[in-house]
């Protein structure tokens, strides 16, 4: 018998639920249905022996899925749900959210048999639902294999999986129909969990490449009968799929389906893009800059009514910091980065949301939208939950038996643990899971609010019970024009929630396709109003083992009416519908297609690569890992070159180019002869070959009418007192040669930050300010700005003012006459600081610390340009930011002390929450740079709720050095009479942190645009990288008035961008971290 410990935990819930089911709901948009009310009383009841659990079988506690569909043809769509340990259900429509169970006599049940993903299809082209069954769990038992049943137009089922070569026996775990070689049939994906042990594998290169015959199968439909086709089409079959969901959509809009799976554990998720030659091409390392690492369900859908279809994917990252803390595990940048050597990707804990920005590019922005963490998620679906035309996200959470608890794992699931329960009692599996956290938790819904920017509405919708739940499925159950939901629960009954929109208009479409497609499965629709468009595809199989409806809903807001409906069926014809009436079910007919071309939309047309012979520099990042110098580092600082700077050097009317190299690696200059660059001063530049070259500037500083060449050198690969973090000068002696300056420039060396030259004292020749960058052996404390002052003949003497003493950790610089009195005044920028404003008095500097509008705006800033954009007379600021996409949070600090006295300085970051500093980090992560900690917080659960005050005492705040975030957004600062108003940039960029800015007319229309890059790869794997701008221009129209951001579709992490003509082509040349350069035609 089955062990029943955990049965009071399911009375509770149960008595949670009937406490819930008792209140009035109905006021919120969604209204959780009573069973006794609807008649849906199917709950997925689990219970664990020794034999079989979740250590013995992984998916356990995976739960079961929903597939909704109209089996009766009546026009109401009826219920199936898939059981574990208890026999699956159909329920029957009657109409008025009154549900009939006809399981027996239908003869669905697939009694005794773990049941996992169902869907329906029309297999056998009648125009009636007929429905497929995938099986898993323990091996044996009848009809253990997956079953297909074939309906009999009388509300029963005949079992035919045989006839179809579809009786498959595995770990299935869900199945998709669709016409992938559209040769007018509808063939099968079947996704199917690996029978191996996840610890059976090491990170080996190609293992995906192997195939197995119990692995992923693509089945192609034969005349009626389904044959295996994955290796020659593409797919993979190895032993480690650890595959959970089945996402199909035109990704590429081609009008061909394509397919994403999601693969849990160390495997990366599977992108295949149709090659329209009964195939696939796995492309996710093209199309993705990151994914989650333990994949669950995903969903596609059309989010910003662009017409490309953009992709989310559920993990198990907790909402909470404090839940984050006790719940979720990270690997640590070495394993990460083995694993990417060895071709698993760039995986994170997380949810992702991919942006498809077309062109073979997608951007994941969970984290600017609100949706990285949603606890241990399950399916994700996109619908319309308020008739507004917006999709919005709903997710299903928990799980039942949470063996990923931090102080679970550590005090009960230990080796030492078990070693004790099996000297006890034969039952040690047993025991192990009855001690195992069991917590439910409400699942998610996310209203969308336009521009991928989403509101958490679960308790102003209705979605506030607890729960473990798994498939979810939504459709039109009533018939009244809005999308209800039905929830399968492990453990408790099924949630069916009956939605009360009203304010809002919507028109349902159903498509009648051809003979052997009869439902148009691949069919795409697009709604046309009022200038918008939104698009639905027909691919019933979404979420996490479930399935929706073949009709397709569309919200309209308030429109009454719609332009146009058009209709892309599965083999590419096109059929329109015009001037239709808005609340209304309308049934389509594939009598009415016509032949029709393919359309490939939002292709990049703004830029144009050019052929790089014209001038070759590849930067070749050292592989110093800043982390193993300071521990509780969250990223790394040590990857901000190349530098790329230009100035005509040989007198010949065309640009010259320095590019600065990385540490080992000496930096180049380039010269024009007219024709053709090349490669110049060598030996020079390879002497100093050790330094990290990240700041460098032109300038004529001997007055002989050539331009001299100032480099700056950084980096954390060095000691404070290395003579490679010297700054150097160059002296031009003429077309192009340079000599280096044997003189040393400062009294000690330091990290270059920031440099610019003017003539500050106004005595005829070019001053020079430099600000160190930050402290190499601690990131945190602040550094000094420095003079160097010219005595007209080249030579410089050091000044170091205190008004630029702890400066701050400075990025860039540049001078202005602020207040238009004739000398050059300064604004520095620089992280964990706002901009600062120093005023030149007659060569003295003065810091205006609250006059220009700027003193509230600590950021993360890394760069920092100057033009007057708008043309009014005043100096406009544009300024890179860490953007809004990030870890990095408004209200976050950061404490710089010597915690643990050792001698040593470290920094902890920390979140802002109800009153309190709590810090990010892992409790294994600072305990092991802090090990007296250990001994006070025994327990995760202790340090997740412990802030800065429990860990350090109420001291800190006066022994510590604190900063703090205020502003994470690159903006446009537009400058006036009185100083400087900040306008933030697009919400795309902020997608990424902006280290380069050009400002220029890019298109010769009279106005300034802007041309932004970023990326920073090298940070942690539990705070993820930021790598989703491929670079952007804002095209001005007037008067500070831009367009909407285009992307250069550069990939990498653009550090320079600079510009050029090439045979009088508008070009722009972009330095990118670890690589070689592009070039870029501006069209």
């Amino acid at each position: 018998m089955p062990k029943t410990n955990h049965l009071p935990k399911v009375v509770l819930l149960g008595l949670i639920l009937l406490l819930l089911w008792s209140c009035d709901n109905k006021s919120k948009r969604f209204e959780l249905m009573k069973p006794n009310v609807t008649g849906v009383v199917f709950s997925n009841e689990l219970s664990y022996t020794e034999a079989f659990n979740p250590y013995t079988y992984r998916n356990f506690y995976n739960g079961a899925g929903v597939a909704l569909g109209d089996i009766n043809n009546d026009g109401l769509i009826d219920i199936y749900f898939t059981g574990n340990l208890v026999d699956n259900a159909l329920y029957l429509n009657r109409g008025d959210f009154k549900f009939e169970d006809i399981t027996e006599t239908a003869g669905v049940g697939c009694e005794n048999i773990w049941s996992s993903g169902a869907t329906f299809v029309d297999i056998n082209q009648d125009g009636w639902l007929d429905l497929y069954v995938c099986k898993s769990g323990m091996p044996g038992g009848k009809n253990r294999h997956n079953e297909l049943f074939i309906n009999q137009k009388d509300n029963t089922f005949k079992e035919a999986s045989a006839e179809y070569g579809l009786n498959i026996t595995g770990l299935s775990v869900q199945a998709a129909f669709f016409d992938y070689d559209l040769d007018g049939d509808l063939d099968c994906y079947l996704l199917n969990n690996s029978m191996r042990s996840v610890g059976a594998y090491d990170l080996i290169e190609n293992q995906r490449n192997i195939p197995d015959t119990e692995g992923n199968r693509l089945l192609e439909n034969r005349n009626g009968f389904f044959v295996n086709v994955s290796e020659e089409a593409g797919i993979y079959s190895s032993k480690i799929g650890f595959g959970l969901g089945i996402t199909l959509s035109d990704f590429n809009n081609d009008l061909w389906p394509d397919l994403f799976i999601s693969n849990d554990f160390f495997e990366k998720d599977y992108f295949y893009i149709n090659n329209q030659n009964g195939g696939f091409d796995e492309m996710g390392d093209t199309y993705f800059n990151a994914t989650s690492m333990g994949s669950m369900g995903a969903d596609a859908a059309d989010i910003d009514n662009d017409l490309n279809t953009d992709l989310m994917v559920t993990e198990m990252l907790p909402e909470t910091l404090s839940r984050k803390k006790l719940k979720a595990s990270y690997e640590n940048w070495d394993k990460h980065q083995l694993a990417k050597s060895k071709g698993y990707g760039n995986q994170f804990p997380r949810n992702v949301l991919q942006r498809n920005m077309g062109a073979e590019t997608f951007a994941e922005i969970s984290r600017i939208a609100g949706v990285d963490g949603s606890e241990w998620s399950w399916a994700a679906l996109f619908f319309d939950m308020d008739n507004d035309g917006l999709k919005d996200l709903y997710i299903s959470n928990g799980i039942h038996k949470d063996l990923l608890d931090r102080d679970y794992l550590t005090f009960m699931a230990n080796d030492e643990k078990v070693r004790q329960l099996i000297e006890e009692d034969n039952d040690v599996l047993s025991k192990l899971i009855d001690v195992m956290p069991s917590a439910a938790v409400p699942n998610g819904a996310y209203k969308n609010k336009g521009s991928f920017q989403f509101e958490n509405a679960r308790d102003l919708w209705g979605f506030e019970t607890p729960s473990f739940s798994n498939g979810s499925a939504y459709g039109d159950l009533d018939n009244d024009g809005d999308l209800d939901l039905v929830v399968n629960n492990i453990n408790a009954p099924a949630f069916v929630y009956k939605n009360n929109s009203t304010e809002n208009n919507y028109v349902q479409i159903s498509l009648k396709g051809f003979e052997k497609n009869t439902f148009a499965i691949g069919g795409k629709v697009i709604v046309h109003q009022e200038g918008q468009k939104s698009m639905l595809e027909q691919f019933p199989s979404r979420g996490f083992q479930s399935a929706i409806s073949n009709r397709l809903h569309f919200g309209l807001g308030k429109n009454s009416r719609i332009d146009s409906i058009e209709i892309l069926w599965p083999d590419q014809k096109r059929s329109v519908l015009k001037e239709v009436t808005a609340n209304q079910h309308i049934q389509v007919g594939y009598a009415t297609a016509i032949k029709t071309g393919i359309v490939v939309l939002n292709e990049n047309k703004n830029t144009r690569s050019v052929d790089q012979g014209i001038l070759s520099f590849t930067h070749k990042e050292n592989g110093f890992v800043d982390f193993n110098q300071e521990r509780l580092l969250p990223q790394m600082f040590s990857n901000e070159g190349p530098v790329i700077i230009k100035a005509d050097l040989n007198g010949d009317k065309q640009p010259d180019f320095f590019f600065g190299g990385a540490k080992d690696q000496a930096s180049e200059l380039w010269l024009s002869d007219g024709e053709k660059y090349s490669s110049s001063s060598k030996i020079e530049f390879e002497k100093d070959a050790m330094s990290e070259d990240t700041k460098a500037l032109f300038m004529d500083v001997d007055n002989d009418g050539d331009e001299d060449l100032y480099v700056g050198s950084s980096g954390k690969a060095y000691s404070k007192f290395s003579f490679n973090l010297h700054d150097r000068l160059y002296i031009n002696h003429g077309n192009g040669r340079f000599e280096k300056q044997n003189s040393i420039l400062f009294s000690r060396p330091f990290a270059t930050g920031a440099i610019t030259a003017a003539d500050f004292d106004n005595d005829g020749d070019i001053d020079i300010f430099v600000g160190e960058r930050y402290q190499v052996e601690t990131y945190g404390k602040d550094g000094q700005g420095y003079i160097l002052r010219n005595d007209g003949a080249g030579n410089f003497t050091e000044e170091a003012p205190e008004v630029f003493s702890q400066i701050g950790m400075l990025t860039d610089a540049k001078h202005l006459d602020v207040n238009k009195d004739g000398y050059e005044d300064l604004i520095v920028v620089g992280e964990w600081m706002s901009p600062k404003v120093f005023i030149n008095t007659q060569g003295t500097f003065i810091e205006a610390k609250e006059s220009f509008g700027l003193s509230n705006e600590q950021g993360l800033w890394a760069t920092l340009e100057i033009a007057d954009l708008n043309a009014d007379g005043h100096q406009d600021l544009v300024l890179g930011n860490i953007g809004e996409n990030s870890f990095y949070k408004k209200g976050m600090k950061m404490f710089v002390k010597d915690f643990d006295g050792n001698g040593t300085e470290e920094q902890i970051m920390t979140y802002h929450e109800s009153g309190a500093d709590f810090p990010i980090l892992d409790r294994d992560e600072l305990f092991k740079q802090i090990p007296s900690l250990k001994k006070k917080y025994l327990y995760y659960k202790d340090y997740a709720n412990a802030n800065m005050t429990d860990l350090f005492g109420s001291d800190v705040y006066q022994t510590a050095l604190i900063k703090e975030l205020r502003e994470l957004s690159s903006a446009i600062y537009w400058g006036s009479d009185n100083g400087f108003t900040k306008n933030t940039l697009a919400s795309e960029i902020q997608y990424a942190n902006v280290s380069s800015i050009l400002l220029e007319d890019t298109d010769n229309n009279g106005t300034i645009d802007i041309v932004l890059g970023g990326n920073q790869s090298k940070i942690k794997p539990q705070f993820g990288p930021l790598e989703s701008s491929n670079g952007w221009i804002l095209k001005q129209q007037k008067n500070g008035i831009f367009e909407k951001p285009a992307s250069l579709g550069v990939k990498g992490e653009i550090r320079s961008i600079i510009s050029f003509k090439n045979k009088d082509q508008y070009s722009i040349i972009l330095g990118i971290n670890n690589d070689s350069i592009k070039i870029k035609n501006i069209q």
